[in-house]
């Protein structure tokens, strides 16, 4: 059977000499993983399509037996804003990876959706990229049932006052306002949510740049 979906492209990776095996956020299934043939050749009519950081229109072969096979995909949002800065490019792919940690197989989630491409957005234009980061990732914990705001309520853990007061914020902070919150402590709060991160998965593969670019 072949069906049309519209995805986010999370990451992709060597599949067989010449193919992709590509972890895409898709508006009608959630998440799955399809084989893009061919796509890493240079001149494939896949590449582009199939590039993490890319929403595109999928043409998508699936018999239930075996992995979905890409046979044809159109680009709707390149975001080559962020692709050609490398400070956001890595903020963008950390937000990927998160996405592809907390989503599960085969279950939609178009709030999820919306999220993770509205991050890329917002990264491509604001002024402060760590923050809006930050604001992203404490929102998608809170879709996936891991809210950090919560915990620290119910748990009683032990914190500054205002760093607890402005990560509840941001819980909720749409990306319009991410410039406009008046924080102090960025850096302590992005280790704290880093740190209640580990608790439920390893530090993204991206945290060493994120950590070298820190000081920039």
């Amino acid at each position: 059977m072949y069906y049309t979906i519209k995805g986010l492209v999370l990451n992709s990776k060597i599949h067989g000499e010449y193919d992709k095996l590509i972890t895409i956020y898709s508006y009608e299934w959630g998440k799955i993983q399809a084989v893009a043939p061919s796509a890493k050749k240079i001149a494939a009519k896949l590449s582009a399509a199939t590039e993490p950081l890319t929403e595109s229109e999928f043409m998508v072969f699936n018999n239930n037996f075996s992995r979905p096979k890409i046979t044809g995909a159109r680009i709707l949002k390149n975001n080559t804003t962020i692709k050609t800065d490398f400070k956001r490019n890595i903020y963008a792919l950390y937000a990927a990876e998160i996405g592809d940690k907390f989503a599960p197989f085969n279950l939609a989630n178009t709030v999820k959706y919306d999220l993770i491409l509205r991050i890329w957005e917002i990264l491509a234009v604001c002024m402060s990229p760590k923050r809006a980061l930050t604001a992203f990732i404490l929102r998608f914990l809170k879709q996936s049932g891991y809210s950090f705001a919560d915990y620290l309520k119910n748990n009683n853990a032990f914190v500054d006052r205002d760093v607890e007061k402005t990560i509840k914020t941001l819980s909720s902070c749409s990306g319009n306002n991410v410039d406009l919150i008046n924080i102090a402590k960025d850096d302590k709060i992005w280790t704290y949510v880093e740190i209640y991160l580990t608790n439920y998965i390893c530090r993204p593969a991206v945290s060493i740049f994120l950590t070298k670019i820190s000081d920039m």
